[in-house]
């Protein structure tokens, strides 16, 4: 198929607006999440569990549609994306409590899923000789969507988070212009005759593309669990938590843009050993950090490692496993996901409040669960919370949810802000905590992406395993 004719540069221009709008979607809701926390009185776990929706909706919606591109038309698929993006940011911003911004972050998933369902293969087609190098271009422009909605977020600070929530709408009405044009081309396992029972025996049988649908989960894992919680987390501690994702995203776009020449000098399977092992050193570095200038330091050091591994990892499934598809494709975001959405997003928010009790100061508390217990006018389930603190011999698992639930009372005045005092910093430093975790898988990841490489170099190279690839399955 012939390259860069005037359509397909229009239709690579609504695949990248398309992605903006999913990168919109993820920035406005990791955006507001610290304000949803005092606003419906959410712990960690509950805000978990909305962040987690807004991505495993994604892995339900990508399995589903990446296997009718064909049959139903990328056009309409893109359709039913842009109002499931309108129909996601109503739900949110007229919700009432965790239930309502549960389901609208989910259908706000269910339309990235599409999204990502379509722009994948659409790209690997139109760009078949390119296409490494191409996703990475196209996703460029999840990081650059969250530099955009980030900064959009951080100026609106001081309105209402509801206002914060529908600039989604601004690309999803630039995608859905540039789509109304040019017609959508049948995919490129579809122009060579792969129908979609071809695909499901392609995955079945190609053990190299079930070692990716695992490392998926794991690299996944790394780039967005992190990425959904950091706002909330540094907001705790007094750092702006959306200029700093404003500022990883920057570092993602810009090594993106440039991965052709990056690529042109190693292989894809060499740069995702050296990022994964890059960003685990980051993330074991900031879940140590304090103070503005290491926080960034160590920021920028995980945002050098995630840059490029999302995009490569898809780059890799197309260019090894071309009969799988669309489908293929489809699988590969949805497993990460899967990962992110399910496990990941709500597990980070679990750990964090498992210590945080361990990172509040103890006895300031106790002073403060004193000065609730003896207030004549005290909730009874409050008074309750309280006389827990003053006799349990260590702060209890439920001292977050009371300090929360205090702090955001502005009718008790000074007692109220030595709550805040006293949760926010320790909010911080368990948040934190948490990122620790994903250190060794990220050691786990780099490993099995170096025995690849080597692997690749005794046969060959990465080009010559491409080519036997291609042959096997039956492409030119």
């Amino acid at each position: 198929m012939a390259e860069d004719q005037t359509g397909d540069r229009r239709m690579f221009a609504g695949a990248c607006a398309a992605i903006a709008a999913l990168a919109f979607s993820f920035a406005a809701l990791s955006g507001i999440m610290y304000q949803l926390k005092g606003e419906y009185l959410l712990d960690n776990g509950q805000i978990g569990l909305i962040g987690g929706a807004g991505l495993w909706g994604m892995a339900i919606s990508q399995v589903g549609f990446s296997s009718l591109c064909d049959a139903i038309g990328m056009r309409k698929l893109m359709r039913l994306a842009a109002l499931g993006h309108v129909a996601g940011v109503v739900l949110i911003v007229t919700a009432g409590g965790f239930a309502g911004l549960f389901v609208g972050a989910l259908v706000l998933a269910i339309a990235n899923g599409m999204v990502e369902a379509v722009c994948n293969p659409l790209v690997a087609t139109l760009y078949p000789t390119r296409k490494a190098a191409m996703l990475n271009r196209l996703h460029l422009w999840f990081p650059g969507g969250i530099v955009l909605g980030g900064l959009a977020i951080w100026a609106m600070a001081g309105l209402d988070w509801r206002l914060m929530m529908a600039i989604v709408i601004v690309p999803t009405l630039l995608y859905t212009w540039l789509f109304t044009g040019p017609a959508f081309p049948p995919t490129e396992a579809a122009q060579h005759g792969a129908r979609f029972g071809d695909a499901v025996r392609a995955i079945g049988t190609t053990p190299v593309f079930w070692l990716f649908l695992g490392l998926m989960a794991i690299t996944m894992s790394l780039e967005l669990g992190p990425n959904r919680w950091i706002p909330a987390v540094l907001e705790a501690g007094g750092l702006p938590g959306i200029l700093v994702l404003v500022l990883i995203n920057g570092v993602m776009a810009i090594a993106r843009g440039n991965a052709h020449a990056v690529l042109g000098r190693v292989s894809p399977v060499v740069l995702l050993a050296v990022s994964t092992a890059t960003a685990g050193a980051g993330l074991f570095w900031l879940s140590f950090a304090s103070g503005m200038i290491q926080t960034i330091a160590a920021a920028l050091v995980f945002a050098v490692g995630i840059s490029m591994v999302w995009p490569t990892m898809m780059g890799f499934v197309a260019e090894r496993t071309p009969r799988t598809g669309a489908l293929g494709l489809g699988l590969m975001a949805a497993a990460g996901s899967l990962a992110v959405g399910l496990v990941t997003t709500p597990l980070l928010g679990t750990i964090a409040d498992r210590h945080l009790p361990r990172a509040i100061e103890a006895a300031q508390t106790r002073v403060l669960a004193q000065q609730v217990a003896a207030a004549p006018a005290t909730d009874p389930t409050l008074r309750a919370e309280a006389q827990a603190i003053l006799a349990a011999p260590a702060l209890p698992e439920g001292t977050g949810d009371f300090l929360r639930r205090i702090a955001v009372d502005e009718a008790r005045g000074p007692v109220a802000k030595a709550a805040a005092d006293l949760l926010h910093p320790a909010e911080n430093r368990s948040g934190l905590l948490s990122f620790r975790y994903l250190v060794p898988f990220a050691l786990l990841a780099s490993l099995i992406f170096a025995l690849v490489a080597f692997r690749d170099r005794r046969a060959g190279g990465y080009a010559a395993a491409v080519e036997r690839a291609r042959f096997q399955q039956g492409f030119p």
